[in-house]
């Protein structure tokens, strides 16, 4: 090589971060018929220099070498890529391939630079499609490229302290099935996501959880939903776990039941459609959150002796329980309601006393751990992102790695190899 070869090859050689055991030995621009120059940069194992054995640390003679070509991040606006004749070392253990500098063992096809790039546009929330389209790679390949490291650093993720979850579930589009989102509510990070939403998924939790360090027999609360199939996973799965109803799910189930009514009264009567045209949001917003306007029509309507308003009486009722201060407090406080409900002649609202009732002890669970899923709720934006980096769910694993590369406070040895760099 030329000096002038000799001092870029140097260069890309510092940026590899290459050691005296590697040499660039030559730099190349090729052009391809009917595409961009691409740059291709050959390293070689430098004569005389040992290379330690991956598996025993020991240094080895070289078996044999295979062709292997790393995606490089661009070097001067050109598409780069890294060319080796890979030593396996002669291991007494069997032939073990030789470990480089610039990229990771699990590595085949892009160097830690260019993962680091792509993993720094992914967790700003980049769609991959536009990643894929900004690195001038297949979409396809930088799916599997994520999957892959976060999938490393997820299977590192220690869960021995996890004592408090929430769980949570999304449509993966509507009238579909579901993926539920275990979250660590003391770490506030997404631990588990599995497609599902019943036992089976919280045994799938209570596996992870203990290939993970974490015990399912530590495991105190539970905040979730009132669905039978979660109770009975809990229960099985998480037997010291005392579940508590997350309280913005049992007020849904309430706020559900007085759109319920809304329906159903406005067709009774023209007078009633015309009444209640287009209040679907007076009713089911807190007071606190109406425009003067909307509270001005809501105190309007209030005064016809309509079913709607007296299920919106009941909706408010029940979100008063939850300011008790104790769980005897509450507990009067709910069975008066309950009462209340049951001697109303507003049959919609009576299926949410027989739902408080069946689901009582979990209901006022919430006044002895005041947890809520408001660590879930508060994700849920990042949750709804993830379903559109995801290509909507078409492939569930594609929404857990987004959910575990935002939420799960992972560790990525590829970022603090960018930061040496």
């Amino acid at each position: 090589m030329g000096s002038q070869d000799e001092m870029m090859a140097a260069l890309i050689g510092r940026s590899l971060g290459l050691g005296p055991e590697w040499t660039v030995v030559r730099v190349e621009i090729e052009e391809p018929v009917g595409k961009p120059a691409e740059l291709h940069v050959y390293v070689e194992r430098t004569p005389g220099h040992a290379l330690p054995c991956p598996r025993c640390g020991c240094d080895h003679g070289v078996y044999d070498t295979r062709e292997r070509t790393w995606r490089h991040l661009d070097i001067w606006q050109y598409k780069t890529f890294i060319h080796c004749r890979l030593p396996r070392l002669d291991c007494p253990g069997g032939p073990v391939t030789a470990e480089v500098p610039w990229a990771s063992p699990q590595s085949k096809h892009f160097t830690a630079l260019f993962e680091a790039q792509v993993l720094l546009m992914a967790m700003s929330s980049m769609p991959v499609r536009g990643i894929a389209r900004l690195v001038r790679e297949n979409d396809t390949r930088v799916w599997a490229m994520l999957n892959r490291i976060v999938g490393e650093a997820h299977s590192r993720a220690d869960f021995s302290g996890v004592t408090q979850v929430g769980v949570d579930e999304t449509a993966r589009r509507r009238g579909h099935s579901y993926i539920s989102t275990f979250v660590d509510l003391d770490g506030g990070r997404a631990v588990f996501c599995e497609l599902g939403r019943d036992a089976s998924t919280v045994a799938s939790f209570a596996a992870e959880l203990e290939a993970h360090g974490g015990d399912p027999a530590a495991v105190e609360v539970v905040t979730c939903d009132l669905s039978p199939a979660f109770a009975k996973g809990v229960a099985v799965h998480l037997p010291n776990a005392k579940r508590v109803a997350d309280r913005f799910h049992v007020v849904q189930i309430a706020s559900r039941q007085v759109d319920k009514v809304r329906v159903a009264e406005s067709r009774e009567s023209k007078e009633k459609r015309a009444l209640l045209a287009k209040s679907k949001h007076i009713w089911l917003k807190n007071e606190d959150n109406l425009t003067e306007r909307q509270a001005a029509r809501k105190r309007e309507l209030s005064r016809e002796r309509l079913k709607t308003a007296r299920a919106c009486q009941v909706r408010e009722a029940l979100q008063a329980v939850y300011e008790c201060e104790t769980r005897g407090e509450a507990e009067a406080e709910l069975d008066a309601l309950c009462s209340w409900i049951m001697h109303s002649n507003v049959p919609q609202m009576k299926e949410v006393a027989k739902t408080l009732r069946r689901n009582r002890d979990e209901v006022l669970n919430y006044f002895d751990h005041r947890l809520t899923n408001a660590v879930l709720e508060g994700m849920n934006s990042v949750i709804q992102s993830a379903k559109r980096l995801a290509r909507g769910f078409r492939n569930p694993e594609y929404f857990k790695t987004v959910i575990y590369l935002k939420l799960g406070k992972l560790t990525f040895p590829q970022l603090e190899v960018c930061a040496t760099h």
